[in-house]
């Protein structure tokens, strides 16, 4: 179990962070919500390697 024994380096508890977007969601607060959550990059993938998952 190499994931759990090297490739893990650090858990966190983000429940008081869901909340907190949660209720701004809530309340229609989406700019605010997503100031809280890191920023989405892509997975840097080959091009041509997952034309298979094209619809």
């Amino acid at each position: 179990m190499r994931f759990a024994d090297e490739w893990t380096v650090a858990i966190r508890d983000v429940t008081p962070l869901a909340r907190e977007v949660r209720a701004l969601v809530s309340g229609g607060d989406l700019d605010s919500a997503a100031r809280l959550l890191p920023e989405e990059r892509p997975y840097p993938v080959e091009e041509g390697l997952l034309v298979h998952l094209q619809g």
